[in-house]
């Protein structure tokens, strides 16, 4: 027989490093180290379970509201609008970058944007339009790095030095670019050019000379060679957070939080048990500050057995035979849980 116990078995928490709305389908959190996918997290203060499909972080201020003090337009020719489209996630927060006729290529730059941890660093970003746009780095990553893309159909074009190159097509005329490109010491102040240009082959120095509107939202700067899901930011870098989450999961309703709140994924829903596993027993004991409720789930989170637990009591359940759990055996909800012990054997049958 085996034994799992909350006071063995650490539990992984963080807090909210931002408000979060009901609504929102990311969740900004303090820490991400020993967050996993593959299970349920709950908001302690609200009692939600959610599901989350990526963990992200994004080390760029203001990436999606380019009004922000740290977008600047460097040069002419050019007419940037914050807020002015349809973005990729349905909101009006996309940026519309207007050409306003020929001369030299169109620049906007980005500053206190990052601080390098690893040897290779992705950027992304979601693009759409009638034109050609060129990714441009400097002082950065290194200094002469660029990529051309075509906003119209998402075509990649002449690059120079970064590697790791893909388009992806979103929908509704969104592409999203990534590429990747080695890093340099520790920077913490760098520029990212953005420029229209005449042609998908075209240097940063070419001339334009034509009028084109195009539009961009959904910056993101990371470590390593991965873009992940994205993670809107604000002021506040770098930010880290679980992304692609599903809110209100296993009956329970998503509600409004607050940064510091507690988030927790709990001990025995982080092991790798996915094998058939039979419940045997289990002790569970209320902390006394009110009516608890354990809920054990399958391994994607699915709700398979709740026991609802009177303030102040200790439950000992012994379920004879065995309750078989063909994937494993998790915990996805402790509310007012003190502690609790689970008693399993491992299974092996028939087809099993």
């Amino acid at each position: 027989m085996t034994q799992a116990t909350r006071s063995t078995l650490m539990s992984v928490d963080s807090t909210l490093s931002e408000n979060i709305t009901a609504a929102q389908d990311y969740i900004p959190i303090a820490s991400t180290t020993n967050f996993s996918t593959s299970v349920v997290a709950e908001i302690e203060t609200t009692n939600e379970v959610v599901s989350f499909d990526d963990i992200s972080e994004n080390r760029l201020k203001n990436s999606t509201d380019f009004s922000g003090s740290n977008w600047t337009a460097l040069t002419s020719n050019m007419t940037v609008n914050a807020n002015s489209a349809i973005a990729p996630d349905g909101t009006t927060t996309a940026a519309s970058i207007v050409g306003t006729g020929s001369g030299v290529i169109s620049q906007m730059g980005t500053v206190d944007m990052i601080t390098v941890v690893s040897s290779k660093m992705t950027f992304s970003a979601f693009v759409k339009g009638t034109g050609f746009l060129q990714f441009y780095t400097n002082t950065f990553w290194i200094s002469t790095g660029f990529v051309n893309i075509n906003a119209a159909d998402g075509t990649i074009g002449s690059s120079f030095i970064v590697s790791d190159i893909t388009s992806t097509d979103v929908g509704n005329g969104w592409f999203r670019i990534k590429f990747s490109a080695p890093s340099s010491s520790a920077v913490t102040n760098g520029m990212m050019y953005v420029g229209s240009i005449d042609s998908n082959t075209a240097a940063r120095a070419a001339t334009r000379t034509n009028t084109e509107t195009n539009f961009i939202w959904g910056w993101q700067f990371e470590d390593g060679a991965t873009a992940s899901t994205i993670l809107p930011t604000g002021a506040t870098i770098p930010l880290y957070g679980l992304t692609g989450v599903t809110r209100g999961v296993n009956g329970t309703t998503a509600a409004t939080a607050s940064s510091g709140d507690a988030i927790q994924q709990l001990p025995y829903a982080l092991l790798n048990v996915d094998m058939p596993v039979r419940l045997t027993g289990l002790s569970v004991s209320s902390d006394g500050t009110g009516a608890g409720r354990f809920t054990l789930c399958d391994k994607i989170g699915t709700t398979l057995c709740d026991i609802d637990i009177p303030d102040t009591r200790i439950y000992d359940l012994d379920f004879g035979g065995g309750i078989l759990f063909p994937n494993g055996v998790y915990v996805s909800n402790s509310d007012n849980i003190t502690g609790y012990t689970l008693y399993t054997d491992k299974y092996s049958g028939a087809a099993l």
